[in-house]
């Protein structure tokens, strides 16, 4: 198994200085003043809760493409789609459910990777809950472990001065605009401090994920060894995937593990609808 990583004590590090060639765009002027006192997140449905942040990238849930997201400001949710199961793309995996409960037929789009490794996604933290943080976003508003609950999210800790990082966040961006409209969210967490720094390589990588900084002590509490590292988070907020390291051959894995908890997300709110 192919598996590369930078240590993370590089992150104190100056980061490799980016091109001028390609100079991101001003934000708008409009553009609303940080956040820096937040309500705390109503638990499970994630319908109120923080202000929500637009990436660094200028793109927020709900906006660009065409396609509805739902996740706009409080972090609320997208209704699934329900189609008949012969319509199903990809077969996304659903929980148990006991009998005589509702369960939903979630139409997904086929899987980017068709390889799935089920052994990979097993490193430390399955079956924790994400850890409590409150950080900025290189705009200067505050993102927390509760601004997206009630969505299946993929946290990804990276930082410019990391190379393999640099290689891996476009492939998770990648899933993030194909699932995002079915409840998934990308964060992307950097262990970077300066925001002009984070800004210039989002926008160079045209990344639509959310983006917060200044997270090096934030990841610290998790001990990997290796940057990057990155979780799937239920809508609950629980672990349920664990990647340490870049490991490309895992990337199918990781879709997999979405699909399922996007399948458990509906799930869950099919049996809620019932009651």
């Amino acid at each position: 198994m192919l598996l590369l990583g930078c240590g993370p004590q590089q992150a104190t590090q100056s980061p490799e200085p980016v091109p001028a060639s390609e100079p991101v765009p001003a934000p708008p002027a409009d553009e609303p003043q940080a956040t820096t006192q937040l309500a705390p997140a109503t638990p499970d449905d994630g319908t109120t809760g923080p202000a929500v942040v637009a990436s660094a990238g200028g793109e927020g849930e709900g906006e660009g493409e065409g396609e509805g997201e739902g996740e706009g400001e409080g972090g609320g949710e997208v209704e699934p789609a329900a189609v008949e199961p012969a319509a199903v793309a990809g077969g996304a995996k659903a929980d148990p459910s006991p009998a005589g409960s509702s369960s939903a037929t979630l139409e997904l789009p086929r899987p980017l990777h068709a390889k799935v490794d089920d052994q990979c996604g097993r490193d430390a933290g399955v079956g924790e809950s994400l850890k409590s943080f409150s950080l900025p976003t290189p705009d200067g508003k505050t993102i927390t472990n509760g601004t997206f609950r009630g969505r299946v999210q993929v946290v990804n800790f990276w930082g410019t001065w990391c190379k393999p990082c640099l290689e891996e966040l476009p492939e998770f961006d990648q899933l993030y605009r194909r699932y995002r409209k079915h409840g998934m969210t990308l964060l992307a967490i950097a262990t970077d401090e300066d925001a002009a720094t984070v800004k210039e390589t989002v926008g160079k990588k045209k990344l639509g994920a959310k983006i917060a900084i200044a997270g090096e002590t934030y990841a610290g509490q998790y001990g990997s060894p290796k940057f990057p590292f990155t979780f799937v988070v239920d809508h609950k907020g629980v672990i349920r995937g664990s990647y340490r390291g870049y490991k490309p051959e895992c990337l199918g894995k990781l879709e997999d593990d979405v699909r399922e908890q996007l399948q458990v997300r509906a799930d869950a709110k099919a049996r809620r609808n019932e009651k």
